[in-house]
């Protein structure tokens, strides 16, 4: 009979089997739970509490709603009347404040009064406006603006005609201004005849460019000029070599050819080398049999054969040994120290061949020699460029000297045409003479203007107004500022009738208030009260008081807070700013994490897993140049095998060889995607599954970190109506997991999941009870049933251990559980991480190495069902490098 073993369906159910761990109680865990503050400290109104609040979020960022905590005791507020003006109540509160040290505020009361402005009449000239504006406000106080009126005239200018002589236009200029107060000026006006000169289109070619020129010049009578646009390009080659390998040559020629469209040719050829040997001489041996003794030594000892020779007239020789390597030399010096012998080496240089391959592009232009040489850099080979030969002759432009006669013009266009050339003819400004005129000031005065003219009609000198384009008003009002008093309308418009420049009253379509109240803020003092109302009854004032009772406020904190400490320490600096002490509100059980320090790199760690073969049944990646689709068929020597569809140093997992068939489920950027079954992973494969950085902490596939040996804190009414409801025998048996849980250290989860696996949802035999030895005994695991009669094995275990009831069974289960698997004292694996990736690369439960990622499903569908519980996690640390 064969024992049925336990771990397999322990794995099934998405839980690790021979594992421990520390106890969670010595465990350092990092808390992840939600929290929220609220402030003891009371605030006497909701106002002052939402004050507190705004200060609050301006200093630290976090919001707060207010709430009540029960009344303050009794206060006071005073309401004063009797206050017409705004300034006014604005200074008797200032003061009062000042006196008492209560605040208030101050609003309107009654209804609004319109506001007014008030317009004078039509004033012809606008400084005569402005100083009239300053008289108003010096005699009545009140403000205003100089507004135009009427429409925009034109500003104009006075102009002479043109005049010969210079003198002319500044004695004018001079009497202008003296007769009639109009200020001028003169200025020279240039004269200009045309020039012209050709200028022709491209040329190509120097012996053309040349004869052109000569014909031109002799066509038209007009020398010339050439100026070369464009110099020939040159031929370019771009060799890429020092490439040892002739695969990967071919392939840098094909990428060369998709990626930048140059076609380059793959050649062979011999690369000199030189390498360094060494000459070794011993010292002196006694004797040709001491020196053959040596020789023989050496050669046993070493491998390296060497010559004695004799050295000097005495009976002295020495052995030569010629053309070591540095490994042979090492192992020579090491023998000859061991022997204490003595022996000098030199280095000398020995040439060497060694087979190459380059790929060469010829016929380039010198852009595609740019992206060829970028393409190889890229790819760091080392690449060489030359020229050879031109592929485009030289290009010019003619261009004439300038001529003022147009036949001459006329004839060098029809010539260039004959050339089927294009060329134009470009007009040239040459200046020859002057003369001057006279240009009034911009006027916009009419009887300026008539001055004008008249002055030089009376000088017998041409002369006309134009405009300047500008525009300017020469009407002008005065409007007031917005009045409300009747006093400050009536001093306006009898200012206006005064000054003979009457004007209208308008309202503005504004209102505002003429009558203001003051309330101060509530106090609870009654000294204060009997102070406030002498203080308004010696102003006249009216005053009045209400009292009441006004309920106080306190702050909660609507931001939260990960983990206690992060919530202790937003409590310190709460009472750091502001003195309140806090009261923490749990609101939300988080996970709790600890860490697991490995003592090494990511990367070592990888090269650790990399030596007991790890497996995957993900696709791999050949290059489809080296393959025949239509077959299925290597057609290279040697053909790299890669994780991904790329060219990298940590994706080749093997080597197909010529002839070997694949099968292609896939094609991507010249890749074609191989359906291998099981293969070896590659070290890049391996380090997304090994490394801890690559799983989110709110992903289902943290779960792989979660101890086994730590218990949930589950609720049991919570177990039972959500994930043990309708599971036959376990239905409301969440209390009888959560002791056997708590007794021997193992999280919840994993022992209901287990249980529900092997009792198929709680309604197999085994689990409902079989009799043996006329009791009835029950079995939630599966322990110590042999699959040959699992039934009866399992009741024969399950009447040994004593479990005479379905929670005696749930709990004794746990007790073998926890012995044989999550704390087993030989390993230090209580998370499914742990079991697939152990420190030393032994005791691991399984070789895919996507087989912790792959286990969290059925653990994950669990607690999604739940929501009061803590989650305790493992994660491994590695060093940085």
């Amino acid at each position: 009979m064969k024992k049925r073993f336990v771990a397999p369906m322990l794995l099934s159910a998405v839980f690790l089997v021979s594992s421990t761990v520390t106890e969670h109680a010595e465990a350092a865990y990092s808390d992840y739970s939600v929290y929220e503050l609220e402030t003891k400290q009371q605030f006497a109104s909701e106002n002052e509490a939402l004050q507190a609040a705004a200060k609050l979020k301006k200093d630290t960022g976090w919001q707060a709603d207010a709430k009540k905590a029960g009344n303050a005791p009794l206060t006071y507020q005073i309401s004063v009347s009797g206050l017409h003006d705004e300034t006014d109540a604005k200074a008797v509160l200032k003061d009062f404040t000042k006196q008492t040290g209560v605040a208030g505020t101050y609003s309107a009361s009654g209804s609004k009064q319109p506001y007014v402005t008030v317009t004078s009449g039509v004033l012809s000239d606008e400084q005569q406006t402005k100083n009239l504006l300053a008289k108003l406000t010096k005699d009545t106080g009140v403000t205003g603006a100089v507004k135009p009126t009427g429409t925009k005239q034109p500003y104009m200018q006075v102009m002479t005609a043109e005049m010969a002589a210079e003198a002319d236009a500044k004695t004018l200029t001079k009497e202008l201004t003296k007769q009639t107060g109009v200020k001028a000026s003169y200025c020279q006006i240039k004269r200009e005849t045309a020039q012209f000169q050709i200028q022709s289109g491209t040329i190509t070619g120097d012996q053309k460019a040349f004869q052109i020129q000569t014909d031109f010049q002799k066509e038209t009578g007009l020398q010339s000029s050439l100026t070369m646009t464009a110099k020939g390009s040159a031929n370019i080659t771009v060799t890429a070599s020092d490439i040892p390998n002739a695969n990967d040559a071919a392939g840098l020629a094909k990428q060369l050819q998709q990626k930048t469209g140059v076609k380059g040719n793959v050649q062979k050829y011999a690369q000199s080398k030189t390498a360094t040997v060494y000459n070794v001489q011993s010292g002196y041996f006694n004797g040709v049999s001491a020196a053959q003794n040596a020789v023989s030594q050496i050669k046993k000892n070493t491998g390296v054969s060497g010559n004695y020779q004799k050295a000097g007239t005495k009976n002295n020789y020495t052995v030569a040994m010629s053309g070591l390597t540095a490994k042979q030399l090492q192992s020579v010096q090491s023998f000859f120290k061991k022997k204490k012998w003595h022996c000098d080496a030199s280095p000398v240089k020995k040439p060497a061949s060694v087979s190459a391959y380059r790929i060469t592009a010829g016929q380039l232009t010198a852009a595609q020699a740019d992206q060829a040489e970028a393409f190889f850099r890229q790819q760091h080979v080392k690449t060489a460029r030359t020229a050879a030969g031109k592929t485009s002759e030289n290009e010019y432009q003619l261009l004439s000297q300038q001529t003022a006669d147009q036949s001459k013009i006329k004839k060098g266009l029809n010539l260039l045409a004959g050339y089927k050339l294009t060329a134009v003819s470009k007009t040239v400004a040459k200046q020859t003479g002057a003369a001057y005129q006279v240009t009034t000031e911009s006027l916009l005065d009419t009887a300026k203007i008539n001055r004008s003219l008249d002055f030089f009609k009376g000088k017998k000198v041409s002369a006309a107004a134009q405009k300047t384009g500008e525009t300017a008003y020469t009407q002008f009002r005065i409007e007031t500022a917005p009045l409300l008093k009747k006093e400050d309308i009536d001093r306006v418009t009898a200012f206006f009738k005064q000054n003979k420049a009457a004007g209208t009253v308008k309202e503005t379509g504004k209102t505002a208030y003429s009558q203001y109240v003051i309330k101060t803020e509530k106090f609870s003092s009654k000294t204060v009260l009997n102070k406030s109302m002498s203080y308004f009854s010696a102003k006249q004032l009216q005053a009045g008081y209400t009292s009441q009772s006004q309920p106080v406020y306190e702050l909660r904190i609507r931001d939260q807070f990960t983990g206690a400490d992060s919530a202790e320490a937003a409590s310190q600096k709460l009472k750091k700013l502001y003195g309140w002490t806090m009261a923490i509100l749990k609101i939300k059980n988080g996970p709790q994490i600890m860490n697991t320090n490995y003592n090494i790199s990511v990367a070592d760690m990888v090269k650790k897993q990399m030596t007991v073969s790890p497996q995957t049944d993900a696709a791999a990646y050949a290059s489809l140049t080296y393959i025949n689709t239509a077959s299925g068929t290597v057609t290279a020597d040697v053909l790299n095998v890669r994780s991904t569809p790329e060219v990298s140093s940590g994706n080749i997992i093997g080597q197909l060889k010529k002839g070997d068939k694949v099968s292609i489920i896939g094609q991507t950027n010249g890749w074609a995607k191989l359906s291998m079954g099981w293969r070896n992973a590659s070290s890049n494969e391996v380090e997304q599954y090994v490394n801890p950085d690559y799983f989110a902490q709110d992903s289902k596939y943290y779960f792989q970190f979660l101890k086994l040996s730590q218990t949930a804190g589950l609720n049991a009414s919570e177990l039972n109506q959500k994930v043990l409801v309708n599971k036959g025998i376990l239905t409301g048996k969440g209390q009888a997991f959560i002791t056997a849980a708590g007794k021997y250290s193992i999280n919840e989860v994993y022992l209901i999941s287990h249980a529900l696996l092997e009792t198929g949802n709680g309604t197999s035999e085994l689990a409902n009870g079989i009799t043996y030895n006329g009791k009835k005994v029950y079995n939630m695991y599966g322990i110590g049933a042999y699959d040959s009669n699992p039934n009866y094995y399992g009741a024969q275990y399950a009447y040994n251990q004593g479990w005479f009831t379905p929670e005696a069974a749930i709990i004794g289960g746990a007790q073998f559980i926890g012995a044989s698997y999550i704390h087993n004292p030989a390993y230090e694996q209580d998370t499914l991480y742990k079991m697939r990736w152990s420190q030393t690369a032994s005791h691991q439960y399984a070789t895919d190495i996507g087989w912790a990622y792959k286990q969290v499903n059925r653990m994950y569908s669990l607690y999604s069902l739940l929501d009061d519980y803590t989650l305790y996690y493992d994660v491994p640390v590695y060093m940085k490098v």
